[in-house]
């Protein structure tokens, strides 16, 4: 069966792979060392000078941490150049202080401390100090700021500044894994914009010129508090297209791109390419769990059932990732080993006549990136298999973005890095008044488990609660789990310092720490 699905999908997967063919580091990849480190082997030591140039994945409206966009993950290497996170991921689901000295909270999860570095400056020069901390949280946390982290400032029910370096944060409800929500928007410490000029922020560079949506070109801030930079400039353009932002990077118009395009990490190698990546995303299928057919769990499990992953990773991913079991990651601190249904044809049917549904048929949503429509195509073959009709209708980005979040659909394509924090993601995802519930699912267990591993500042309490609520997932099935995709940044071989993040489930850079060699 397996070799069926890569015959049926043989002209997809070739034009995909023809149109690509036209060490360890410290928690923000390697930022904060000095001028003469050494990266990966090979590297030689740290070079300064010269203009790093990046190629980036989508257009950006604001140099601002409330614009969502400049925060998503491809997008971060612009990000950690102008703002300093408070809070950083590391490997395997870790997080860690960065511009805070600490984060620490009361016994009870509710009350949290945070201590920031002394001395550190705005690139302006004003005091980047607590009641700027308190400022910033307020400014993204008001409406008519846009930003999509206003959902993690309203589980904020007090900030005090509490001394010059000091903020107090009380919580509506306990959250173990509060600081998490600072490795981004919240966590990038800025001055609120003017009219249409860039956040002011206390990164390693600062804008000499921008023009929103096309391209922008930094400078070393000369009065950065920390290492340096070690390019002088940092000149990014927007390159929206995979392939031709791969072309770019192979004939060295560009030295740095973002990639999740499987034939790229391929052949990568060949084209004498350097990759860092992890498994930054994760593939899934969303049920609208609050209209029929798939408000019966047995119609979910029957779809589960007649999915094979493992074909589907080498169809699709080219083996360059790896099969998904479940909303706890393969990274994750949570993890423990799951128990996911392995694909039964006979299941599948037996349960759809259960349901009274042998000739289930329905839409499925997709957005219109190639190989998120191969991993539409070779679903719909599968489930064919099992009798189901499945209609694949494609929408762009924003389109498929609204139906989920009306929850217009009967089922969906979901990839999103989401699942690289395990604590945000199951309360993201599951909890009943979470707004990226997309499934509408309600399940009193998995709630009471997801509250109960937040709620405590036991590691060993907070997994177990969060594999109980997994089980629940899997088995009720308002997701079913696809793949789990590597992902991140490929670079020409005269870029030094390329982290390795292959122990990342959420990724990144700081441009800062890498050079240009001579």
């Amino acid at each position: 069966m397996k070799r069926h699905y890569l015959l049926a999908s043989a002209a997809l997967a070739t034009a995909l792979t023809l149109t690509a063919c036209s060490a360890s580091d410290d928690a923000l990849s390697g930022s904060g060392g000095a001028t003469g480190r050494t990266g990966a082997a090979g590297d030689g030591p740290a070079v300064d000078g010269g203009t790093l140039r990046i190629g980036l994945d989508r257009p950006f409206a604001r140099l601002d941490p409330a614009d969502g966009t400049l925060t998503q993950m491809p997008m971060t290497v612009l990000a950690n150049a102008l703002y300093d996170p408070l809070m950083v991921n590391g490997d395997n689901g870790t997080v860690q202080p960065y511009l805070a000295r600490s984060f620490t909270s009361d016994a009870s999860a509710t009350v949290w401390t945070l201590e920031l570095r002394e001395g550190v400056t705005f690139s302006d020069g004003k005091p980047l100090d607590a009641r700027a901390v308190a400022d910033h949280v307020t400014r993204l946390a008001a409406p008519e700021s846009r930003c999509a982290c206003a959902l993690d400032a309203a589980a904020i029910a007090g900030t005090a500044v509490t001394g010059p370096t000091t903020v107090a944060f009380t919580l509506k409800a306990p959250d173990a894994a509060f600081p998490n929500l600072f490795t981004r928007a919240l966590g990038y410490v800025s001055e609120a914009p003017a009219g249409d000029s860039p956040a002011v922020g206390s990164g390693p560079y600062t804008v000499e010129s921008v023009q929103p949506g096309v391209s922008v070109t930094l400078t070393r801030n000369p009065a950065y508090w920390g290492a340096k930079g070690h390019a002088d400039k940092l000149v990014y353009r927007v390159l929206p297209d995979a392939d031709s932002r791969y072309q770019s990077l192979r004939s060295g118009d560009t030295d740095l791109i973002w990639t999740e395009t499987p034939s790229q990490l391929k052949q990568a190698g060949a084209d004498g390419l350097r990759p860092a990546t992890g498994p930054g995303s994760t593939g899934t299928v969303v049920f609208n769990t609050k209209a029929a057919p798939f408000d019966d769990v047995r119609v979910r499990r029957a779809v589960q059932y007649a999915i094979d992953r493992e074909a589907l990773e080498k169809v699709v991913f080219l083996g360059q990732g790896a099969v998904a079991d479940g909303p706890i990651g393969s990274r994750s601190p949570y993890r423990t080993a799951p128990a996911y249904p392995a694909r039964d044809l006979a299941k599948a049917r037996a349960l759809l006549a259960e349901a009274g549904h042998p000739d289930l048929a329905f839409e499925y949503l997709v957005d219109n990136r190639p190989e998120a429509q191969q991993r539409a195509t070779v679903l719909q073959q599968m489930l064919g298999e099992a009798g189901i009709r499945m209609t694949v209708k494609p929408l762009d980005t924003a389109g498929l973005g609204t139906a989920m979040l009306q929850r217009k659909f009967q089922v969906t394509d979901f990839v999103t890095s989401m699942f690289g924090d395990t604590d945000t993601a199951l309360a993201a995802l599951y909890l009943p008044n979470s707004p990226y519930n997309f499934s509408g699912w309600a399940d009193p267990e998995a709630e009471r488990a997801i509250t109960e591993g937040r709620a405590s500042t036991d590691p060993a309490t907070r997994s177990a609660a969060y594999n109980r609520a997994a089980q629940r997932v899997v088995g009720e099935a308002p997701t079913a789990f696809l793949t789990e995709n590597t992902v991140g940044f490929l670079s020409t071989a005269k870029v030094g310092g390329l982290p390795d993040l292959s122990r990342r489930t959420v990724l990144s850079v700081s441009p800062a720490t890498l050079w240009v060699k001579r």
